[in-house]
């Protein structure tokens, strides 16, 4: 490879997991130290450090004992592997008396989906292909063009490399959605509207985070007013609340640590819905249709 190690990238998040990608090249040359010309046909093959025959996918591994699921693609869409049929065979080439030919092929390293990639834990994942994992094994003749990968008389060289990627923690707001409290006369007091699925989010496996409340008047402690539609004018204020009885639900921090009245919780890497709770005290207000826009803030 250009670089001993292949990086796919260092924020893997579950909303890239399933798809990061890149691209490396691998550079190898050929020197023919003979008094006549010599024509060479190479094969670079890369094995199975995982006990395992997969080319799709392959898996890098971190010490929290989760992985990543990857494959290695060649340029024509084939799986990289060892045998005769997943190695790389560029056309034979040929080269002068001393001489010599420079080449290059593109790897596509990519995660895949449908391997459970978003329940990966923070962490460095990484793939060791050193040893007898990679052989570049190589063939030359000087009248005719030299057999396929699968000639036993080929010499062989390595060039090992990693392949690594890095599980950051991170915190997505996929949608969020409104809390109606419906109609209700000027007399009504203390009534609670609530909507299961107010904030739809996804965080890294394991990313410990704490999600504030701001209603519109910036009041810390989630204590919002709504306003009249048709006048702006008119105020009806409301309780964020974080489980039906009464904790308040406000945004006291703007970090993990210092908000000390939101609502902590521990990603899964798969979606995560919560339940927003408001009150108003009373309704003894002008007969107005009301709302207020409440920012949600996640610290992780």
């Amino acid at each position: 490879m250009s670089t001993n190690t292949v990086n796919i990238s260092n924020a893997i998040t579950p909303a890239n997991a399933n798809n990061a990608e890149i691209t490396a090249t691998l550079n190898y040359s050929c020197t023919n130290n003979t008094e006549s010309s010599q024509y060479v046909s190479v094969c670079l093959g890369v094995g199975n450090n995982d006990n395992t025959t997969s080319l799709n996918p392959r898996y890098l591994t971190a010490p929290s004992n989760t992985k990543l699921a990857f494959s290695m693609t060649l340029p024509d869409g084939s799986f990289w592997g060892e045998d005769s049929r997943s190695a790389y065979q560029p056309p034979p080439f040929f080269i002068p008396s001393d001489a010599t030919i420079t080449d290059s092929v593109v790897i596509k390293f990519a995660l895949l989906p449908g391997f459970g990639n978003t329940l990966a834990m923070q962490g460095v994942y990484s793939s060791d292909f050193s040893g007898n994992h990679t052989t570049l094994t190589y063939q030359s003749a000087v009248e005719s063009t030299p057999l396929g990968c699968e000639t036993e008389s080929y010499q062989q060289s390595q060039f090992p490399f990693t392949v690594q990627a890095t599980v950051v923690n991170a915190c997505k707001i996929n949608t969020t959605s409104n809390v109606f409290l419906g109609s209700h006369p000027a007399s009504a007091t203390r009534f609670t509207g609530s909507n299961n699925s107010a904030i739809d989010m996804t965080c890294t496996n394991g990313a410990p985070y704490n999600i504030g409340l701001a209603p519109s008047n910036g009041n810390i402690n989630g204590q919002g007013a709504m306003i009249d539609t048709e006048s702006g004018t008119h105020q009806l204020p409301y309780q964020l609340f974080s489980n039906p009885t009464d904790t308040i639900w406000g945004n006291n921090g703007n970090t993990y640590d210092t908000l000390t009245n939101g609502l902590l919780g521990k990603g899964t890497g798969t979606v995560q819905l919560h339940t927003v709770y408001v009150t108003v005290p009373n309704a003894d207000v002008k007969p107005a249709t009301y709302s207020d826009t409440v920012t949600v803030n996640v610290n992780y």
